[in-house]
């Protein structure tokens, strides 16, 4: 799962679980995400974190856009649109990726997940309305924008499937997503990441996206999980934030600001010896800007966004989100680095003239970036040997 950055509008509307939401928040703290109402914290950040790392905790999950794509081409533009591998991804399975621009840069994140022979479901953390309907043009396919008619509601938490099973909605038998009614209500469950936490996703008709919350509810009163919460998950788990770690290529101003995959610290994301997909040819010959996000585990219980990073006394990168974890009792953070300072000690400005030593801190991504890096060289070596 990826997260979307906040947009702070000034009217933001209300997704179709708020006042559900609403009712749990006891801090009334809120922010908006794509013009939503989302709660920064319900009643307390560690009890957030704490459930959906151990346990399960609801979380709204609408203002993630969504949209489907039906018809006979719809793989095809798919995969023109977004690296995800399409072609291998079998009804009921999902498939990450990335939405790149004609140069190579990052645009956004994609999240994919085939509902039937020609019927998929797309899921980003901005829209992309506008690259979705380009990327139509001549092709038999329906394009929708589904957000305004379907609720998602995620169970965060290495429990969340049997919270899920335990009100009734056992839909879940493997690793995939599966269809169908339950009490007279039509859902679809798919399992989903949040940062270093599993868990679900139920997504129903928005109409019916109470009845859902309830019938959880009843059966065990979950808690719910705000943005703070799940931002310390996301840290952990190695998820970078479009509009918030790096900017979206169409939200970028120069080009010194856009960001490659590799720059992102996603390269498995959009592998360039996989089928083609947008952006792949310029992808390899585009100019790195020579920065790359990293997260690190720093010694200190605060360090803000924006705070400097020095490596022998020599400013190298900054801050870009962070966030105080409770299981490592030590600031995480992403920052955005030289690629000079990746193998050099590092530290952080905590406070005034303040440091604090700060080192690379190993998450999924992380692991999951290494293997593909090595397997690449594997495989470009082996090219090479056999001419």
């Amino acid at each position: 799962m990826h997260f979307p950055a906040a947009d702070d509008a000034l009217e933001p509307r209300a997704t179709p679980l708020y006042a559900a939401a609403a009712g749990l928040s006891a801090t009334n703290s809120w922010t908006s995400i794509n013009g939503f109402a989302s709660a920064r914290v319900y009643t307390s950040v560690e009890e957030e974190y704490k459930a959906a790392s151990e346990d399960a905790a609801l979380v709204d999950l609408g203002p993630m856009r969504r949209y489907t794509l039906r018809g006979k081409d719809a793989g095809v533009i798919l995969s023109r649109l977004t690296t995800t591998p399409v072609a291998e991804v079998a009804v009921g399975e999902s498939a990450r990726g990335l939405i790149l621009d004609t140069d190579g840069f990052v645009v956004d994140f994609a999240d994919l997940t085939r509902l039937s022979d020609d019927l998929y479901l797309l899921t980003t953390a901005t829209p992309v309305d506008r690259r979705l309907q380009l990327a139509a043009r001549g092709f038999e396919a329906e394009a929708l924008n589904v957000g305004a008619m379907v609720a998602a509601l995620g169970i965060a938490g290495p429990l969340a499937r049997e919270a899920a099973s335990a009100a009734g909605i056992d839909l879940l038998s493997a690793d995939a997503t599966a269809q169908g009614r339950v009490r007279g209500v039509e859902l679809a469950i798919r399992p989903v990441g949040f940062g270093a936490a599993p868990g679900v996703e139920i997504m129903c008709p928005a109409d019916e996206a109470l009845v859902v919350f309830e019938r959880l509810r009843r059966k065990r009163p979950l808690p719910a999980a705000g943005l703070e919460a799940l931002e310390i998950l996301r840290i952990e788990g190695g998820v970078p934030r479009v509009g918030v770690d790096f900017a979206g290529a169409d939200q970028a101003g120069a080009l010194s600001e856009r960001r490659l995959p590799n720059e992102v610290g996603l390269p498995h994301l959009a592998p360039p010896n996989r089928a083609w997909f947008n952006g792949r040819r310029a992808m390899k010959s585009a100019p790195s800007s020579g920065r790359y996000l990293v997260v690190l585990s720093i010694d200190s219980d605060r360090a803000a966004p924006g705070a400097a990073i020095y490596a022998k006394g020599e400013a190298v990168g900054r801050i870009t989100s962070s966030a105080f974890s409770p299981r490592l009792r030590r600031v995480v953070a992403f920052a955005e680095l030289a690629a000079t300072a990746l193998d050099r000690p590092l530290e952080a400005a905590i406070a005034g003239p303040a440091r604090a030593p700060a080192r690379l801190h190993e998450t999924e991504e992380s692991r999951r970036a290494g293997v593909f890096r090595e397997n690449l060289k594997t495989a470009t070596e082996s090219g090479r040997s056999s001419v």
